[in-house]
């Protein structure tokens, strides 16, 4: 698992973000007020008609215009959700980035001080070690006697 890694390109995934946003703004919303303005200023032509197929083909029509409106507004929302979504993973990401860089330097840091006072340890056994083989060879001199 150590080799592998999740990398993206923070500005790439803002552009594209961005570019979506840029879409939602300039072409989605404006054709869904486009088309709910089409449908809600004019009268509902045919609805009065004495003819039941004028009448049925008005009420499709209708019907077409309301799926296109609820369509449209889905794909604004969704579209700005996603955007957005860009926006706060790259965000999330390089904070994450941050934050393990920090962990793995606190980490390589108490390594750090561990082996420092390990090597404190060994060498502060090693004088002992030295001290106790002074005094003995002192005793050996000295016939046991120190």
């Amino acid at each position: 698992m150590a080799d592998k890694q999740i990398k993206i390109d923070p500005e790439g995934v803002r552009a594209f973000g961005a570019g979506l946003q840029s879409y939602v703004d300039k072409d989605i919303a404006p054709t869904t007020d486009f088309v709910t303005y089409q449908l809600q200023s004019f009268g509902a032509f045919g609805i009065h008609s004495a003819s039941p197929t004028v009448q049925d083909a008005a009420l499709q029509y209708w019907n077409t215009m309301n799926q296109a409106i609820t369509f449209l507004s889905a794909l604004s929302h969704n579209t700005g959700a996603l955007a957005r979504t860009a926006h706060d993973l790259v965000t999330t990401y390089l904070d994450a980035d941050i934050d393990s860089a920090d962990f793995l330097k606190a980490v390589e840091g108490g390594a750090s001080k561990g082996l420092t006072a390990s090597e404190r340890a060994a060498d502060q056994a090693e004088q002992v070690q030295t001290r106790n083989a002074q005094l003995e060879e002192r005793r050996n001199m000295h016939g046991g006697a120190e």
